[in-house]
């Protein structure tokens, strides 16, 4: 039987599947363990072009034709050239399999995030809100200055909820459907929606293309997120997983709401509400719905968000290394 099991034939026919796994388990435990300083991860740079690049073409006193299709086009001149150009790269590598871990590892860039909310936690039980905000303000685009102990609650929370689903489950989703170039890609699209919210009155023609299309490729992966959240709450979890699939109007070009209001349900507080943005200078207020589900939260709904991140995170981690097995073991029945 063991002999069975290690086929050389067999495992050769399964190389390419094994090789893949043992990639993606990699990066992610390299993203978990040995994670990018913010200023030196290239999904940073990558923003700021994204951003210089609106500057010169976004212009919200044209016709919505124009703004439309400026956003389509600078989407299409930010993507598909290093789409083209990791592509030709990799085909031509010696050690393919390197680059597309280094990919990868990029791509998970933001499980950062979880020690940065560790110490947010620590800052604000220490009524340190200035240090709070500076740990917050890389990884969002609001004007953190301006946030009181509910406001830094709140959008901790939120990002604790959010990134996984554009880092592991979507890394994890279309790396195993067209490999690294098509993760890379992904990944940049949802860039492009955190450099220009479709929901600010600056980018909401001009960021409606991005904003809807990646409402549509991030529907899998947020489901999935969602059910691996609402299953730790059994029967509040799901019962809260409907109103995260179908939230009302109001949510406008958020595509983050559905996430805020299973977050609030499981953790019975308040999510969501008016954001403000500094743009040249200027300060602009964003109204958003909020989602009432109980009290406004403090650092201990933050600790409780992290420990409920941490363990759907480690729920696919864990899947991605039982892979290989649980195809082994078809391979010999």
């Amino acid at each position: 039987m063991i002999n069975q099991l290690f086929d050389p034939q067999l495992l050769s026919q399964d190389s390419g599947l094994l090789q893949s796994c043992c990639i993606l388990f990699c990066a992610l435990i390299l993203a978990r363990f040995v994670p990018i300083p913010r200023d030196l991860q290239p999904l940073l740079w990558f923003n700021r072009i994204a951003v210089l690049l609106a500057t010169k073409v976004n212009h919200p006193e044209r016709a919505v034709s124009q703004q439309l299709t400026a956003g389509i086009l600078a989407t299409l001149i930010l993507v598909v050239p290093c789409g083209i150009i990791v592509s030709f790269l990799l085909s031509l590598a010696a050690y393919p399999w390197f680059f597309e871990l280094i990919i990868l590892y990029f791509c998970l860039c933001d499980s950062a995030f979880k020690p940065v909310a560790e110490n947010i936690v620590d800052a604000i039980k220490t009524n340190n809100k200035q240090d709070a905000k500076q740990l917050l303000a890389p990884w969002t685009s609001q004007n953190t200055n301006v946030l009181s102990e509910v406001g830094l609650s709140k959008a901790t929370i939120e990002k604790l909820f959010t990134t996984p689903i554009y880092g592991t489950l979507a890394t994890i989703l279309f790396f195993a459907l067209g490999g690294a170039v098509m993760t890379l890609v992904v990944r940049m699209l949802r860039q492009l929606e955190h450099s220009w919210p479709p929901y600010h009155p600056h980018f909401h023609v001009f960021a409606s293309f991005i904003g809807q299309f990646n409402r549509v490729i991030f529907f899998i992966p947020t489901l999935l997120w969602h059910c691996s959240l609402a299953i730790q709450f059994g029967q509040l979890g799901l019962k809260s997983i409907w109103s995260s699939i179908a939230p009302p109007a109001c949510q406008q070009l958020n595509n983050h709401y559905g996430s805020y209001a299973l977050a609030a349900n499981l953790l019975k507080i308040e999510l969501g509400g008016p954001q403000q943005f500094i743009e040249n200078g200027i300060s602009t207020r964003v109204d958003l719905a909020k989602v009432k589900a109980g009290p406004l939260p403090d650092h201990r709904h933050i600790s409780q968000a992290i420990t409920i991140t941490q363990t759907a995170n480690l729920f696919w981690i864990s899947l991605t290394l039982l892979l290989p097995l649980i195809w082994a073991g078809l391979r010999f029945l």
